[in-house]
């Protein structure tokens, strides 16, 4: 197709408007440097808990863009000039969703390099973990829509949902399953994040972060439930306070309607990766 008016009409064309093949054929004509270098993006895993709806969830954007264009991925991007891969998390953030998080907020995940993850190319990503507060979400330029999605745990499988949406994820194997699937490789990065929570809650229990500043032993528990895949009743009180007091220290007490006030708990340190 010919007749644009600038090289920045091209680029939106064949991104917004053409279909993938014709996307894929014009990026690949596009300049090249003589030895070939890899892109370096950035993803995020951000996670909060509904107190009211006791539910865990994840932030999903929709892609406006090829590739993947009109499918849900995570938040993220291209690293730009003279910026690390932890401001530019912090930029993409804020940029596709509207949430303000901080470097304190965020821990380093893993590091994706498989040759074929991005159909435009050699892009390795580095993947972000990070524990919020529900907050209201505002689409940017690159994402159609963004959203919170409900994650559950049924034993080795993880759901994802969100009205019409749902994906299912195998913990074992990253593969996912349903009429809706993830773009690019984020099911792995995903299952990642998913399963290192699980490993470290007990020894380093900053996914109680998704609580706010501070939270009831049974508030707790309901979130390290919600990773099990379990019923918090299941996980005994005197038991689980006994073990995690060492990383807790108490602030004060909270009114519960009928009987004692519940104690209230603050980590006792925050650290990022």
């Amino acid at each position: 197709m010919s007749g644009f008016h600038s090289k920045k009409e091209e680029k939106t064309y064949y991104e917004q408007e053409a279909n993938e093949t014709d996307f894929l054929d014009w990026y690949q004509k596009q300049e090249r440097p003589e030895y070939e270098k890899p892109s370096l993006t950035v993803d995020i895993v951000l996670l909060c808990y509904n107190k009211e709806e006791d539910q865990l969830k994840v932030l999903l954007i929709q892609r406006k863009s090829h590739p993947y264009r009109n499918s849900w991925a995570l938040p993220g991007g291209f690293v730009q000039k003279n910026e690390s891969t932890g401001e530019s998390v912090l930029r993409e953030t804020q940029e596709e969703t509207g949430v303000v998080i901080s470097k304190d907020n965020i821990e380093q995940l893993h590091t994706f390099s498989t040759p074929d993850r991005d159909p435009r190319g050699w892009v390795v990503t580095v993947s972000y973990l990070a524990f919020i507060g529900e907050e209201p979400l505002i689409a940017g330029d690159d994402a159609k829509e963004v959203k919170w999605f409900s994650l559950e745990r049924s034993g080795h499988t993880l759901h994802l949902s969100n009205g019409e949406v749902a994906i299912s994820l195998d913990l074992n194997t990253s593969h996912s399953s349903g009429k809706d699937t993830l773009a690019f490789d984020h099911s792995e990065i995903i299952v990642k994040a998913f399963n290192r929570v699980v490993n470290k809650m007990e020894h380093e229990p900053q996914v109680l972060q998704v609580l706010g500043k501070d939270f009831t032993i049974t508030e707790a528990r309901k979130v390290f439930a919600k990773f099990l895949g379990i019923d918090f009743k299941m996980i005994d009180h005197s038991n689980f306070k006994k073990a995690m007091l060492q990383y807790f220290e108490e602030v004060g007490e909270r009114p519960v309607g009928i009987g004692r006030p519940s104690k209230i708990y603050r980590l006792k340190s925050v650290h990022s990766e």
